[in-house]
């Protein structure tokens, strides 16, 4: 029986320490796999979704983004300076029409 929530130690900070050992290229694919791992998080939390409400998830996801940078900072630059260096992982989406068991 498992108890309580997963933690994870940062990826960010254990990349900051091999870059420090001059292991740059493990640190970036750890850092690849923190986007995996996040990506894949609130993927499952979203899923189902409907076709039609694409546009609203992707205004949670930009307003989140903005508030998590406005509260954290430096979260911003790590963004930024990230953004060309690593290989984000692609999103395949399966589309299911299923009748809704909710309105």
């Amino acid at each position: 029986m498992k108890f309580g929530k997963d933690r994870m130690s940062s990826f960010v900070n254990r990349g900051n320490k091999l870059i420090a050992d001059g292991r740059t290229l493990e640190a970036m694919k750890l850092i690849e796999k923190g986007l995996k791992y996040y990506s894949e998080k609130v993927i499952n939390a979203i899923s189902p979704y409907a076709k039609a409400d694409a546009g609203l998830i992707v205004l949670v996801l930009r307003h989140m983004a903005d508030e998590v940078e406005r509260g954290n900072p430096g979260a911003k630059e790590m963004y930024e300076g990230m953004k060309g260096c690593i290989i984000a992982p692609e999103l395949n989406e399966i589309e299911l029409v299923r009748k809704a068991n909710k309105s």
